[in-house]
């Protein structure tokens, strides 16, 4: 059977969702599992909630890809996932936070260890579906936009704080060249998403002990030009044309490792387009990678 374009990516978000699902369910049997541990009657009710929604999230899904498999359009616009997927993660995150904090009793260190890889998953959990989530929007039209004036010294800033013990970890040095009294109003949550798409890339493929990033921004006529650039392993120049297409990674062990359902990049072309700008790349394999985009200067009313 030769599969649409549309029944791959369905097959795909199938994957992608189901797959934090099974640790999840995994550790939650263990801790219920007295030779694991002791357990008190509340702990053992917020696991059995855990369970309980993570269950109620798998029939859902299945029946969402379910009814999107017997669509017979060859389209392959995600208007698959609704917002309600993500409704039993509130409970789950919460019992979780809960569990963590010991709030609901004391827990050993073997058993809080399993209670973060369920709070891990059902954090990754939670991005994936908020990424084919903003990616359906995108290409539905439906995304909304909300403008502010942004500082840009301060919040590249902020970003790169975000990012400081993962780039300490790796031993990277972090450098940023920002034209000084730059603002821009601009959507500042879908800046900040741009942004966390591009440095998390930067982050992965530099090398560990020596590598370099540099963040740049700068006015040009009607637009603010922003640069995320690094020295990593680079991009064969057959690759680059891909980048941008929906589901796409540059090394499928990257998604394994650091989760995502290869819309990063999708979702940040849909919100730099919509916002007026353009992102482009240049690379050379062995030396780096550089993801510039600019963004349209938004009239002062």
């Amino acid at each position: 059977m030769v599969l649409t374009k549309r029944q791959e990516i369905v097959d795909l978000i199938s994957h992608e969702l189901k797959t934090p699902t099974v640790p999840i369910l995994g550790y939650c049997e263990m801790l219920l599992n007295p030779k694991f541990g002791i357990i008190n009657s509340d702990q053992e009710d917020a696991i059995k909630e855990i369970m309980k929604n993570i269950n109620e999230l798998q029939k859902f899904l299945n029946e969402i890809i379910l009814k999107q498999k017997e669509v017979t359009d060859q389209d392959d616009t995600l208007q698959i996932l609704p917002k309600e997927l993500k409704t039993p993660l509130v409970p789950i995150l919460g019992y979780c936070e809960m569990l963590s904090k010991k709030r609901l009793g004391d827990l050993d260190g073997d058993q809080l260890e399993a209670v973060k890889e369920i709070q891990v998953n059902a954090i990754r959990l939670n991005h994936l579906i908020n990424d084919f989530w903003n990616a359906q929007q995108i290409e539905l039209g439906k995304m909304k936009y909300l403008y502010e004036d942004v500082n840009v010294t301060k919040f590249i800033e902020q970003i790169t704080e975000e990012f400081s013990k993962w780039m300490v970890k790796k031993s990277i040095i972090s450098t940023q060249n920002i034209e000084s009294n730059l603002t821009i109003k601009i959507d500042k949550s879908k800046l900040r998403e741009i942004f966390e798409n591009l440095i998390e890339n930067a982050i992965v493929f530099v090398p560990d002990k020596d590598g370099i990033i540099e963040i740049i921004a700068e006015s040009q006529e009607n637009f603010v030009k922003f640069s995320v650039k690094d020295n990593g392993s680079g991009i064969h120049s057959d690759k680059i044309s891909t980048l941008f297409k929906k589901f796409h990674q540059l090394d499928t062990s990257h998604r394994r490792t650091h989760g995502g359902g290869g819309l990063g990049l999708t979702i940040s072309k849909g919100y730099i387009d919509a916002m007026g700008g353009k992102i482009e790349v240049q690379s050379e394999l062995g030396k780096g990678t550089t993801f510039s985009f600019t963004i349209l200067k938004q009239d002062e009313t």
